[in-house]
């Protein structure tokens, strides 16, 4: 039986870093297919992820947090309690929780706020409803929308690409790295 083979020190650090490399782009790798085809499934069914940008609705709705709205569900099912999504104005998309419904007209107010929305929600405006939350997901993807977090994601996506591709050490590597440590070894008994 062969004697194993040892390696030096930097060559089994290579080594080692290469294999993590190898497992951590695998994981990541399989992390984002899962996400985009999860993401796809709720496309397709019409529920949109909107990022929370204000703390209007803590603690319930942390800021950065997404909120996932479903845009299929119709508003005369809402119900007070629920939190539903409305446009306000051309640009702003807000996330409260309806408090009163009267005359076809849905009175909202955020839980951290101390008075009611000032304009009712109507069909007009109306977004969906909140079907379920991911708390503080949502800062990770504003920082990978930054020009720090798009550098800091392709310097670290490039360097593991660079360690997983580390070529195998060759056979003849492999002979001088035992005659290295058989002298080493002959060394240390003399």
């Amino acid at each position: 039986m062969a004697a194993p083979e040892k390696l030096s020190r930097g060559k089994r650090f290579l080594r080692g870093l290469k294999a993590a490399a190898k497992g951590t782009v695998s994981f990541l790798m399989t992390v984002v297919i899962l996400a985009a085809a999860a993401l796809l499934v709720l496309f397709v069914m019409n529920i949109r992820p909107y990022i929370v940008t204000t703390g209007s609705m803590e603690p319930a709705i942390p800021v950065g947090s997404v909120c996932f709205v479903n845009r299929n569900t119709e508003l005369s099912t809402i119900k007070v309690g629920d939190a539903i999504s409305f446009s306000m104005g051309e640009n702003t998309l807000v996330t409260h929780r309806v408090v009163k419904i009267k005359n076809g007209k849905y009175t909202t107010k955020g839980d951290a706020n101390n008075t009611n929305d000032a304009a009712a929600v109507t069909k007009k405006n109306y977004i969906g409803k909140t079907v379920f939350v991911i708390p503080y997901v949502g800062r990770v993807f504003r920082f990978f929308q930054t020009r720090s977090g798009i550098i800091s994601a392709a310097a670290v996506i490039a360097a593991l690409l660079i360690i997983s591709f580390i070529p195998k050490a060759k056979p003849e590597d492999k002979n001088s790295d035992q005659e290295e440590e058989k002298s080493a070894d002959e060394q240390k008994e003399a």
